[in-house]
């Protein structure tokens, strides 16, 4: 079934990457996961558990990337173009270089919210 997908990336959570699908309906589902599960799903298989990325074995222009997505007994696997979310993801990292997460954490703001909840 085609579905739109939706990439996010924040740089308020820099470890993280948001995708949204969509279907005749509205928002099928929600997904977080780390930044770096998807940029090593991009070359290999990655991730474990709920999440995991692999690409398909040809390499043209056209290829594409599997996300399986949800537990083992149930879960959805998804096809899209590899081209263009390759260059998303290479987008985030203009905006938050790899291995400079850290240094985007507010973490007076991190602080605040940990004690509040205390």
């Amino acid at each position: 079934m085609p579905v739109l997908m939706e990439l996010s990336y924040e740089r308020e959570d820099p470890f993280a990457v948001k995708l949204a699908f969509y279907g005749p309906v509205g928002v099928m589902a929600r997904w977080h996961f780390s930044r770096d599960l998807l940029l090593g799903g991009m070359n290999g298989s990655a991730g474990e558990g709920e999440v995991k990325i692999w690409p398909s074995k040809e390499s043209s222009v056209g290829s594409a990337l599997f996300l399986r997505l949800g537990p083992e007994e149930c879960h959805a696997v998804l096809a899209v173009r590899r081209s263009p979310v390759s260059h998303w993801l290479a987008h985030t990292f203009t905006t938050v270089p790899l291995g400079r997460e850290m240094a985007e954490v507010d973490w007076d703001e991190e602080r605040r919210q940990l004690f509040r909840s205390v």
